[in-house]
């Protein structure tokens, strides 16, 4: 079982994540032509909140199709992201390398963490600057703990994922061509914004601010978490027209919502890149799974979707 990283292609792959507002699975197969769209073969959701392995049993029943492994995206608290100088030493020291740079900056032992790496792509841009990667360690516990259910429901887990490529996945499919692209993304764990070019990942931001404490807030407390996202997305826009000037933004999207927000109106009136909401019907094809065109299904599966993109589109 791969930790995140590699973008191994498969003929497809079910995606399955979990939250506080339960389970929800999808299949993806490839796109069947040049140009097209992935499509989402079979989608379902359980109630409960935990995968066990009982419910993933049942939740399989729903989903499985023969022959896609299976790929679950961890919980942020599950592992940390960290940008670090990509250490110039031969391919196969990188482990070692980055493994003794996280000593100092992960509160367990580096020999249990569970790690992986991902470059970020600036050296045919900018070939003079020092290069950096994003790191993702996880205990070797956690990813045990986290895999062990689906190992007793005989289910083909083959990859963890993270937020942040699963995230990238789906915004790479809707980049344009040559555009740097904001993707902003509500969910049950905080704020996650994400800046990709060319189906690459270059910066993430991630905000402390659960969905339901968005939704819980009165119409004051609301305004001041929009202005914290608006902020947030100012700054690193600035910071990438001042560092990655090959990187121009040409659009900020927000992925779907599971309750009605002004957000993306807060943010038009706020931000000078044009500002628009996302329909996932656009990028994928559900004619065989019609309940995703709801935004609050789009917004519930959003994360499954994306790590079921493995491979596929321009992210490969």
């Amino acid at each position: 079982m791969k930790l995140w990283g590699k973008r191994d292609r498969a003929y497809g792959w079910t995606g399955v994540d979990s939250g506080p507002d339960g389970i929800f699975g999808v299949s993806v197969r490839p796109p069947a032509t040049s140009g097209g769209k992935p499509q989402v073969v079979k989608c379902g959701s359980m109630p409960e909140t935990e995968p066990s392995p009982n419910v993933l049993s049942r939740l399989s029943r729903k989903l499985s199709v023969a022959g896609l492994p299976w790929t679950l995206p961890l919980n942020r608290s599950d592992y940390s992201i960290m940008l670090i100088p990509e250490p110039s030493v031969l391919p196969f020291e990188m482990e070692q390398s980055v493994r003794w740079t996280l000593g100092t900056m992960i509160e367990y032992p580096a020999e249990e963490a569970h790690i992986a790496w991902m470059s970020i792509p600036t050296r045919e841009h900018l070939p003079n600057r020092p290069s950096h990667i994003y790191v993702i360690a996880a205990k070797s516990e956690t990813v045990l703990h986290r895999a062990a259910p689906f190992r007793r429901a005989k289910l083909p887990l083959q990859a963890l994922d993270v937020r942040e490529t699963a995230q990238r996945n789906i915004a790479a499919l809707l980049e344009k061509p040559g555009e740097g692209l904001g993707l902003v993304v509500l969910g049950s764990q905080g704020v996650a914004i994400t800046f990709t070019f060319e189906g690459e990942l270059f910066l993430d931001r991630f905000i402390e601010e659960p969905l339901a404490a968005i939704l819980a807030s009165d119409d004051e407390g609301r305004e001041k978490i929009f202005d914290r996202i608006t902020l947030q997305l100012k700054r690193s826009i600035a910071f990438i027209n001042r560092t990655l000037p090959f990187m121009t933004i040409g659009r900020i999207v927000l992925a779907p919502l599971p309750s009605p927000l002004a957000l993306r109106d807060h943010l038009a009136r706020n931000i000078a890149e044009p500002v628009e909401m996302l329909d996932l019907g656009t990028l994928f094809d559900l004619s065989l799974t019609p309940e995703l065109l709801a935004e609050k299904n789009q917004a519930h599966y959003f994360s499954a979707l994306g790590a079921a993109l493995r491979g596929m589109g321009k992210a490969s």
